[in-house]
């Protein structure tokens, strides 16, 4: 039997075995978000499925998918904590306004073209390949998941990690300078 068959066959039988199972731990340990538990079972099953047809073998898969599940719903976790950090209540907001002048003022001074060459010097080599493809040279993300000959699902979640990781680096330069 084929890799990709026995891919598909323990695939479909994890599936139906633990599917369930791995939605409701997911769903307890996300106080009940339906959807991002949902979320999390998904992308356990994507990465347990690419495994499985690179041609890894599994001793425990049950414990495989808990493990990676879990990781996802780490990231979800701390997804949301990182955004309920950024909400601030109208009130703070308002005693933090700053006049349009002294704004403009903050946005002159900085230099962005150092700015963005710092956040990209950050970068993995495979990081910078992919900012390059996609931000440089506008390349789609079918054509980018060709060049690096991976799945354009895969290249498509390259791509939003990579865009959260600028984010995030660019959010704690933002806390670094103090404001």
């Amino acid at each position: 039997m084929s890799v990709k068959k026995q891919a598909s066959v323990l695939l479909q039988q994890c599936y139906d075995d633990y599917r369930l199972k791995l939605f409701n731990y997911c769903l307890a340990r996300l106080s009940g978000e339906r959807e991002a538990a949902d979320d999390c079972v998904q992308e356990a099953f994507l990465v347990f499925n690419k495994r499985l047809l690179d041609g890894e073998e599994f001793e425990n898969p049950r414990a495989f998918l808990y493990r990676t599940a879990e990781n996802f719903v780490k990231r979800r976790q701390e997804k949301i904590t990182n955004e309920t950090k950024r909400n601030v209540p109208l009130e703070a907001a308002e005693d933090a306004a700053v006049s349009d002048e002294i704004y403009t003022e903050t946005l002159d001074s900085i230099d962005f073209d150092a700015l963005a060459k710092r956040l990209i010097d950050e970068l993995s080599e495979d990081e910078k390949t992919l900012y390059n493809l996609r931000y440089i040279q506008n390349t789609r993300v079918d054509e980018i998941a060709l060049a690096l000959k991976i799945s354009r699902p895969a290249a498509s979640m390259r791509l939003v990690r990579l865009k959260t990781k600028i984010t995030d680096m660019v959010t704690r330069l933002d806390f670094e300078k103090g404001g």
